[in-house]
């Protein structure tokens, strides 16, 4: 699996700062520790403190209360759209469970969920859950008008974000069985735009060098995980590398995380301003979700350099 590295660390990224505006030599700044962070490690820290510790505490207590309930409730958690369904009962990864909040921003996706799980209804659950996801949507956008703006692709941003749709997932690791591997979650690559992941008081979240090193990400009520997906690394022309992680159950202890999953509901084409000698254009149009539903009939991973690649 390689090992850690003490060279590397993860860019982390100070989003409190009061000038940090368009415009402005932070932004500029912060503009391009965030392409650097994209382009190096695919993923950066970023400090956020306009997230309550409160709301953070009672997200992951929520979450508590959730992964409690009885198997066959969790499982009736489906969807139409791949990897939206409740995921978890793998033998090759038995410590993981997973369940994800569509539309988590809105009153109707926030109470269609928690009806689910709660016929009897949990509003606490419900207003917690929809608060901490529009918070997270506030630095999912602010973030990604800096990835828009370190490319020059500024005037792009807004129709980007017209398209995107969210997913909250809710992650737990249960504790190790004698003999049971302690891999939580093997090593991937999200299949999304970009992603926000927070832990909560247990370590686990490894991200993968170029260099093949395991760099730790230690958890922090106030920094977030902001992870390149698969189809920005498209977007991009392959100037971001979408960032390869895992989680390793270091501690025999529960561990919760959650995760903001941002995908495009549409077809997203590399910009022109993106293409030139040395980096010439190495995808066709891609449509997101039919990239996940033909992975998701395939029941095994395809990548998107074969699924959208042009041909040489």
């Amino acid at each position: 699996m390689g090992s850690q590295s003490a060279e590397h660390k993860i860019p982390v990224i100070d989003f409190t700062k009061k000038n940090l505006k368009p415009g402005t030599d932070e932004w500029v700044l912060a503009c391009k520790e965030v392409r650097n962070g994209f382009e190096e490690y695919g993923c950066f820290e970023a400090v956020y403190d306009k997230i309550p510790v409160d709301l953070h505490n009672s997200v992951f207590a929520a979450a508590e209360s959730l992964f409690d309930l009885p198997l066959e409730t969790k499982m009736q958690k489906t969807s139409e759209r791949p990897y939206h369904s409740y995921y978890g009962q793998f033998s090759v990864v038995p410590l993981y469970e997973s369940l994800g909040v569509d539309n988590p921003t809105t009153l109707q996706g926030s109470r269609k969920f928690t009806n689910l799980m709660w016929p009897a209804g949990n509003e606490n659950f419900r207003e917690t859950t929809q608060s901490m996801s529009k918070l997270l949507v506030e630095l999912y956008e602010l973030a990604t008008r800096m990835v828009f703006d370190s490319y020059g692709v500024q005037r792009l941003h807004g129709s980007n974000m017209a398209l995107t749709s969210y997913l909250l997932r809710f992650f737990k690791y249960r504790t190790r069985q004698p003999n049971e591997t302690d891999v939580g979650l093997q090593c991937h690559k999200d299949r999304t735009f970009m992603s926000i992941v927070n832990q909560h008081q247990i370590e686990g979240l490894q991200v993968k060098s170029k260099d093949g090193q395991w760099i730790d990400v230690k958890p922090s009520a106030s920094s977030f995980l902001i992870i390149a997906g698969d189809i920005v690394g498209a977007w991009s022309n392959d100037r971001v590398r979408p960032c390869e992680h895992q989680v390793i159950m270091k501690e025999n202890k529960t561990r919760y995380s959650i995760g903001l999953f941002a995908f495009i509901n549409g077809v997203i084409d590399v910009p022109e301003d993106l293409v030139d000698e040395k980096y010439p254009l190495k995808y066709k149009p891609i449509d997101h979700f039919g990239w996940l539903r033909f992975q998701e009939q395939r029941k095994a991973p395809y990548p998107i350099k074969v699924f959208s690649a042009i041909s040489e």
